[in-house]
């Protein structure tokens, strides 16, 4: 049987025996040097093979889920498939794609409002919280035309008047300190 030895052991074989010559001593080979050594083609395959092996585990590490560091987006009209490999974490606070506000009228029967800018002009609800009675009707509230913006409105509110056998007269009355909320959605 032949014995195969790697250029490494053959060299720290000699390097134990050398000295020992030059003073006329015999040495025999130390009983650790190994008996076969891998071939470089057995070396070349364990390494390819050890290669594969951080490659996996690098695609197994990279298809778990990381958690997001960006604000979560607003919801969207159809919604969209996300395509990032992260998560929403727990506390996470999604942007409100709707702003509500409350207001009063003054004297002359408006009142101003703003809220966090909108991406979009909005599109406004406005709601009294005025009741009617058997004498008076409920105030009706509108943004002024031009005065909406995505960081507020001008609201004007007015009181209808009943008019004897001809029915109702809308607008008759600017109403002062009229409460009034205001629902802003974004355009769609």
């Amino acid at each position: 049987m032949i014995r195969r030895l790697s250029i490494a052991a053959v060299a720290v074989a000699l390097v134990m025996i050398a000295p020992a010559y030059a003073y006329g001593q015999v040495v025999i080979a130390p009983p650790s040097i190994p008996s076969t050594v891998a071939s470089k083609a057995e070396v070349q395959a364990a390494q390819t093979a050890a290669d594969n092996a951080a490659s996996a585990a690098a695609a197994a590490q990279a298809a778990i889920p990381v958690p997001a560091t960006t604000i979560p987006t607003m919801e969207a009209i159809g919604g969209a498939a996300g395509s990032t490999n992260t998560f929403r974490r727990g506390d996470a606070v999604q942007p409100r794609i709707s702003r509500t506000v409350s207001g009063t009228t003054g004297s002359n029967g408006q009142g101003a409002v703003t809220w966090p800018a909108m991406q979009s002009v909005p599109k406004l609800t406005v709601t009294s919280y005025v009741a009617s009675t058997a004498t008076t009707l409920p105030p009706s509230c509108y943004p002024v035309a031009g005065t909406v913006t995505t960081t507020g409105a001008t609201i004007k509110c007015y009181i209808d008047q009943t008019i004897l056998g001809l029915g109702l007269v809308p607008r008759a009355n600017a109403a002062a300190g009229v409460a009034f909320d205001v629902l802003a959605l974004p355009g769609s």
